[in-house]
């Protein structure tokens, strides 16, 4: 097996597997079997799943989901009984591998740590919680800080300062729980001590907040985070909202990548509200608490639907187990009661009612999922634990309204009408698994399509595959020498990376918006003036022509993330760009767009002088162009080429912001600033500047001492002939 069938087969294995963790998952918060079967037949073919796990889709996407899930099981399996909370660590260490996938590691974080403290204000505190979220929080913490782009974030980022908060809180609750246990305390004595102890932390809290806020110790919200809660295109930074995944989730999106399991989803969430609030078992409340927040997250991002694939499937399993085990439940009561004692059952207090007994699914000793009984039983264990005292108001309602509902729910016609309601959906879902089915799996092969190729029609009505794109790609890497490098808009440069293999000035990786500004820059900025810039920094310039989405397509987009940077920054409005740099309702450029180099290079209307940029290829159906940049300074090539000049955390290292050579600080008017530089990068350049003035001083003292036994030789040497005379 070679490494490409590695790669092709990556996304599938890991889908594999996150479809088994999500069963795990929701086995573990809904305690029924079955849920967790459907749960699974759903993961293995929603879209929502299936856009990350195709094989083929190699992308770090692909192994996060399955991080992801392995996360929520581990730490959900954590919180089973008292004796489980060493399984935090375990979950710390599932999120560091999550850390390590993808920068969506937060939302994991946060989803943990919204649990934990959710909790802890439903009255649910226990030491167990508090040692399992402790561990998971030290261990995840501790891990993901040895990665370079992640640092000390977790205990610096807005993002991520509320998990941090929560452990510290668990720390306060156990300091407060061990104080009034120790003194025996009880009533209003261990409320006074609970509230100075929190009131101190409070305090603490405050000064510590106030004395290393004005130092820039916390670090700002990114621009994705924050897109998350303004609105889309307006979170200041236009690379951000010009990606079309960005864009806010919509009804039909919901309904593409989710189809008949966002309808059913909210049957499951009920469900698993309902079987929290009977149970109050601490792994019930995560299903209800991911569903509301990755839904708020989709809303706002289609992109982050990828969440709300696990999620989706957990609750649609929920949902139709509910009625599956509700139908058995019936089934075996019916046969029971009816069938061999004849008797209501309902008006029957022998324990040894199915609905009545513990089930030991995962190891838990608890009541059966969903159990109907669950509510009578309590109300019985309240009276009896009232020993005939006067009841509360809450205690009159339950007795009045409460638990009539119950005995009504119990009944035999009660449950008939439920195994009629159960039978009515679960055909209804049985009817409608077909047209998933098909639905699904038309949808993975819409996936499976290569974005690189395509099926065309010819004007002759002759279908043709359009490969321009692999076979541009291809004529780079057997035409161009291997250190030649190619600047081409970021969309394009994974594509140049993998497929020519050649190294592309931005890829699409978008952590450095104000690289990739500098680009937009250089492309809208007028021929001769680009040139300049170009010239240091590419061999090779790459277009997408052709229409459609091609380079002039998305060249508004381009001047308004440049224009983001520099000394007139701002967000401009798009119909103010494109009646600047844009064309008219006759398809001709505004004189802005018809001077860029970028028209020039993509349109057929337009020409580059042959001085500055000469055209080596143009594709089959001219899709693709690609230029060879002339007079390509060689003092930047050899710069670049440097080492030295990588800038990485480490030798070797993956982690290289770079800079630009510096023939291009005297162009201010287009290359900006391009990032703050690191702070391992400042304490490198410090100590090769150190080791610098080491190496000339001690060349100065090692010619100052040759100098001096130069100048003593020959006073020895004189010495030795006036001796001589």
């Amino acid at each position: 097996m070679s490494l490409n069938d590695v790669c092709v087969f990556f996304p599938a294995w890991f889908g594999a597997v996150a479809t088994m963790l999500v069963a795990f998952l929701t086995a573990e918060c809904s305690g029924s079997a079955n849920s967790a079967v459907i749960a699974a037949l759903v993961m293995s073919v929603v879209p929502a799943h299936t856009m990350r796990s195709v094989a083929g889709g190699y992308d770090n996407e692909s192994l996060a989901v399955t991080a992801m899930c392995l996360t929520f099981f581990v730490w959900c399996r954590s919180l089973r009984n008292e004796r489980s909370w060493w399984i935090g660590a375990l979950a710390g260490l599932a999120y560091v591998y999550m850390v390590a996938a993808w920068g969506g590691y937060t939302f994991v974080l946060n989803m943990v740590g919204l649990h934990a403290a959710t909790l802890v204000l439903v009255g649910q505190y226990s030491p167990s919680l508090h040692r399992a979220y402790s561990l998971f929080w030290i261990v995840g913490t501790l891990g993901a800080i040895q990665f370079p782009v992640v640092g000390l974030a977790p205990v610096k980022s807005l993002e991520q300062l509320g998990p941090a908060f929560v452990f510290l809180g668990m720390q306060v609750l156990s300091v407060a729980e061990r104080l009034v246990k120790s003194g025996g305390a009880t009533g209003a004595e261990a409320w006074r001590i609970r509230v100075n102890v929190y009131a101190g932390a409070a305090v603490a809290a405050c000064v510590a907040i106030a004395a290393l806020a004005p130092t820039g110790y916390f670090g700002p919200l990114s621009v994705r985070v924050k897109g998350l809660f303004k609105m889309h295109t307006r979170t200041g930074n236009p690379l951000v909202d010009s990606v079309a995944e960005h864009q806010p989730g919509t009804p039909d999106a919901y309904w593409r990548y989710l189809h008949y399991s966002y309808y059913v989803s909210p049957l499951g969430f009920v469900v698993s509200a309902a079987h929290y609030v009977k149970t109050r078992d601490a792994s019930a409340l995560f299903l209800p608490l991911y569903a509301v927040t990755a839904y708020y997250f989709a809303n706002r991002m289609v992109r982050l639907i990828i969440f709300l694939g696990p999620i989706a499937s957990s609750l649609t399993g929920v949902g139709a187990g509910y009625l599956l085990d509700d139908l058995i439940d019936n089934a075996r009561w019916a046969q029971r009661y009816l069938v061999r004692d004849g008797a209501e059952g309902d008006d029957s207090e022998d324990d040894s009612s199915p609905d009545d007994k513990t089930t030991a699914t995962n190891g838990k000793e608890k009541p059966a999922p969903f159990s109907p009984n669950l509510a009578k039983k309590a109300g019985k264990k309240a009276a009896k634990s009232k020993g005939g005292s006067q009841g509360s108001v809450a205690d009159d309602f339950k007795a009045k309204m409460i638990e009539p509902l119950v005995k009504t729910y119990n009944s035999k016609n009660g449950r008939a009408t439920r195994s009629f309601v159960c039978v009515v959906l679960l055909l209804w879902g049985c009817s409608h698994a077909r047209p998933f089915w098909d639905y699904s799996q038309m949808m993975a092969r819409g996936m499976s399509q290569p974005s690189v190729m395509f099926k065309g029609t010819l004007q002759d009505g002759r279908t043709v595959m359009v490969k321009d794109y692999v076979e541009a790609y291809h004529w780079l890497r057997d035409n161009t020498p291997e250190d030649s490098r190619v600047m081409a808009w970021w969309d394009y440069g994974y594509q140049i990376a993998g497929m020519a293999n050649r190294t592309s000035i931005a890829d699409g990786n978008t952590w450095n918006h104000e690289h990739i500004a500098n680009l937009a820059r250089a492309l809208t900025a007028p021929e001769e003036k680009a040139h300049r810039v170009i010239r240091h920094l590419a061999d090779y310039v790459l277009v997408w022509a052709g229409g459609g989405a091609d380079d002039l397509a998305k060249s508004p987009h381009l001047f308004r993330i440049g224009k983001s940077i520099g000394h007139d920054t701002g967000t401009v409005d798009m119909y103010e760009i494109q009646s600047k740099f844009g064309v008219d309702q006759y398809g001709r450029p505004t004189p802005m767009m018809a001077n860029s180099l970028l028209y020039k290079l993509v349109s057929f209307q337009g020409k580059v002088s042959e001085e500055r940029f000469r055209e080596v290829y143009t594709s089959k159906f001219r899709k693709v162009r690609i230029y060879e940049v002339v007079n390509v300074s060689q003092k930047s090539r050899q710069w670049l080429a440097d080492p030295e000049n990588r800038m990485c955390d480490a030798p070797g290292s993956w982690y290289c912001p770079g800079q630009y050579p510096p023939a291009l600080a005297k162009f201010t008017g287009i290359i900006k600033p391009a990032y703050r530089m690191p702070a391992f990068a400042k304490q490198q350049i410090e100590e090769r500047a150190r080791r610098e003035a080491e190496k000339k001083e001690a060349a100065a003292q090692k010619a100052a001492e040759k100098k001096a036994a130069e100048e003593l030789r020959k006073a020895t040497d004189g010495q030795a002939a006036h001796e001589d005379l």
